[in-house]
């Protein structure tokens, strides 16, 4: 057997194995991430144009996530879609990833170039450069110097690598490596123009034009993708700088929460009332211009333990998973608080115990764990957290009478109202005869009707009834005869005289 060096491995040569593998390993070594190709100076404003291509030559996967291109200075990359970038920030095995100074700018120039496209920054010098690219440990793992003299100096070309060695052609953005190198064509000292460069290739000769999009003078960051928890007040701050790195003044900030909630300003606070995942948008805005950036935010209820101590402290447990940030959490007895300063972090399944002369108070069965807002958070001796109390109230709803109920209480009502009438009849009838006959005889026709108007099923109420009619009726008759007798006596007084 032999190996890449060309040494034949027998079994008398098993002594020297370890010195043939080390040197026969760097062979078997994958170059992984190198620096493709890139354009440092595109024709007329070369502004936004400019790339640094990336191709991974390995056999597994590599994230480019803290890894850094540096062309003077070290530059971090914005991990897509941050800055209008796209794609992933992993390079898979054959693939390519395209740094550019402007993502959103650059992808608006070039519809057809697809694959990831990462934003950073890039001044590549239109004279001569070094360009290193460094991994997450600081090493580098790739350079290259050039000079203009190698072209792609405002001619259209690219510099590319081509079996390791450096040819200008023209630009193949996230695609393969032109194998033929453009030559300069001699200008015609008869006329005024002339062209730079063409391809030696049999296909047919295509020209890249670059039109400048206009130079972005506004970049907004909206901070990192975090967790926040349900309830509690979390701080957005918001940042605006220019192309050097420098904060902007007289800018405008602008924040959609996802949850139907916006503010304006550079740093705001919000919280959200449910759990769930939200894309939060920074739009920032200068004169005329105008851009965003999105951060993730996750929200989750909080999951805390809160425990009063016999010596007046009190503790909280993290059982969330993750670090929880309780700043401007209040810790209330009555008419006393005590409000968790800034940065108050809990780490993931550790207990914060805040001692009594801390708190100012001695923690009781009555003291609780609100939120920043206010709102009760946790009572004492609960492992588990309470719902935020909604802020409106649900009405009170009101139990519906049974029906038999209902007609009980008109029959009810009616017999009243009938037992007082007939009391008026009856006094009527005492101060006037006519008015109590004719009371008389029409009360049984109404208490009747009034009697058929209640609810079926009271007997009782009917016996009632019918005796007052007799009752009314023998009381009319009684004093009809008391008139009458009293007429004959006055009739007979002149014949007794």
């Amino acid at each position: 057997m032999a190996c890449a060096c060309g040494v034949m491995l027998t079994p008398k040569t098993t002594s020297v194995l370890v010195v043939l593998f080390t040197l026969c390993a760097p062979a078997l070594v994958s170059a992984d991430v190198i620096i493709n190709e890139f354009l440092y100076d595109a024709p007329g404003t070369d502004t936004d144009q400019e790339y640094v291509e990336l191709l991974n030559t390995g056999s597994t996967a590599v994230d480019l996530t803290k890894w850094k291109i540096n062309d003077g200075s070290a530059h971090t990359f914005n991990v897509p879609p941050k800055n209008g970038g796209a794609g992933s920030i992993t390079i898979a095995p054959g693939g390519y990833a395209l740094l550019v100074d402007n993502a959103t700018n650059f992808l608006a120039s070039h519809s057809a170039v697809t694959g990831t496209v990462i934003d950073t920054v890039l001044s590549l010098s239109n004279l001569s450069g070094t360009i290193s690219l460094t991994n997450d440990t600081g090493a580098v793992v790739s350079t290259v110097s050039y000079t203009k003299d190698q072209g792609g100096n405002g001619d259209g070309n690219s510099l590319q690598n081509n079996a390791g060695t450096w040819i200008m052609a023209l630009p193949t953005p996230n695609a393969a490596n032109a194998t033929v190198a453009a030559v300069p064509v001699v200008a015609d000292s008869s006329t005024s123009t002339s062209t730079t460069t063409t391809q030696t290739s049999t296909t047919n000769t295509t020209v890249s034009s670059y039109v400048p999009p206009p130079v972005p003078t506004v970049f907004a960051d909206a901070g990192g993708d975090r967790t926040v928890i349900v309830g509690a007040d979390a701080e957005f701050d918001g940042r605006a700088y220019d192309r050097n790195d420098q904060d902007l003044d007289r800018v405008r900030f602008m924040w959609n929460f996802g949850d139907g909630s916006t503010a304006e300003g550079a740093t705001v606070m919000h919280h959200y009332d449910y759990p769930g995942r939200y894309a939060v948008v920074l739009s920032i805005a200068q004169n005329k211009t105008a851009v965003e950036d999105v951060l993730t935010v996750d929200a989750e209820p909080a999951k805390l333990t809160y425990t009063t101590n016999a010596d007046g402290s009190i503790s909280i447990g993290n059982s969330a998973g993750h670090n929880l940030d309780l700043s401007r959490w209040v810790v209330r007895s009555f008419a006393r608080n005590f409000i968790l300063p800034e940065h108050s972090i809990l780490l993931k399944g550790a207990t914060l115990r805040i001692a009594q002369p801390t708190l100012g108070f001695y923690s009781g069965p009555d003291t609780e764990l609100d939120y920043p807002n206010g709102v009760l958070a946790l009572k004492a001796n609960e492992s588990t957290p309470a719902e935020p109390v909604a802020t409106a109230q649900a009405p009170i709803a009101t139990a519906a009478m049974p029906a038999t109920a209902i007609a009980t209480t008109s029959a009810a009502e009616e017999q009243v109202q009938d037992t007082a009438s007939a009391e008026t009849a009856v006094s009527e009838q005492k101060a006037e005869t006519d008015s109590a006959t004719t009371s008389s005889e029409q009360a049984p026709s109404s208490q009747l009707a009034a009697a058929a108007g209640s609810t079926s099923g009271h007997w009782y109420w009917y016996v009632g009834v019918v005796g007052l009619v007799g009752i009314l009726g023998a009381a009319a008759m009684m004093t009809r005869r008391m008139k009458a007798s009293e007429w004959d006596i006055v009739e007979e007084s002149p014949e007794a005289e």
